[in-house]
């Protein structure tokens, strides 16, 4: 672990020993008070212009990488509103809003489907073949921080088998994530220390003057059609860029437990 991921780790460990009545108002909101470096930092790397992707340190993408499993963990503990009574260490969508816009993080709502802001949770199978992804609800708000996603929406989406299997798109590994309730996660922490697993980067994702990049690090560019690993994961090219934009796969029925997409990256025009 890096020294500048102390306050995430020690916030992380709150959050998973809390046992009393009000995570926000003991844990959150007096972490958050005390956040002013943190603020300060977030507030910096929300404005940095490039060409046209912004430069990120090793310890930036450590820093964002460990704020992240703090919003993964923020967000299984949401309280599901159609419930009445919640325990202590569940907190409400407009706390987490609250906690997270006090850092400097801004929340966008898009209600036109895009594997850029929107996360599958839930899938309503169209009886028609064809149909196109369409959002239907959301269970979380995306947080956007400049032009960077930091954390997509998690939408129930209706669509037809053609372009959304719903047995594959609820329940296929979901990559560069840390932890949800309802589906197995993967990221490059897993099969480390408790110390080491920290020194994780946080996966980039940009919307810039109408294109979308995704996984900007990655080494591999997909629209060049150059697959590496093709050997080793028996993965064409669409079934890699289908993982590296939804994080998942939708519709590609094929073993999703031991993939290692992290090196690919992809750039597409908005339509």
């Amino acid at each position: 672990m890096h020294i500048s991921q102390a306050p995430y780790r020690e916030l992380f460990d709150s959050i998973l020993s809390y046992q009393g009545t009000d995570l926000y108002s003991e844990i959150l909101h007096p972490w958050c008070a005390n956040a002013m470096a943190i603020k300060a930092w977030l507030s910096d790397f929300a404005t940095r212009s490039g060409s046209p992707i912004p430069e990120a340190s090793i310890e930036d993408l450590w820093q964002l990488y460990a704020l992240s499993r703090i919003n993964d963990l923020l967000i299984w503990h949401l309280r599901d509103e159609d419930t009445e009574i919640g325990s202590g260490a569940e907190i409400t969508s407009g706390n987490y809003l609250e906690f997270m816009r006090s850092l400097g993080f801004e929340v966008v709502t898009s209600r036109q489907f895009s594997p850029f802001y929107h996360e599958i949770v839930q899938v309503i199978q169209d009886e028609h073949r064809y149909p196109e992804i369409t959002v239907i609800s959301i269970f979380w708000d995306s947080l956007m921080l400049g032009d960077m996603i930091f954390s997509r929406a998690g939408a129930c989406v209706a669509g037809g088998i053609a372009n959304i299997n719903k047995s594959i798109a609820e329940k296929s590994t979901l990559y560069w994530t840390y932890r949800r309730k309802t589906r197995k996660c993967q990221d490059l922490s897993y099969g480390w220390g408790s110390n080491s697993q920290w020194r994780t980067s946080f996966r980039r994702d940009y919307k810039i003057n109408n294109f979308v990049y995704y996984n900007i690090d990655g080494k591999n560019d997909l629209n060049l059609g150059q697959c590496e690993n093709a050997e080793s994961d028996d993965l064409e090219l669409q079934e890699r860029i289908e993982l590296v934009k939804h994080r998942c796969f939708i519709t590609v029925n094929k073993p999703d437990d031991d993939l290692f997409p992290y090196d690919d990256c992809y750039c597409e025009a908005l339509q």
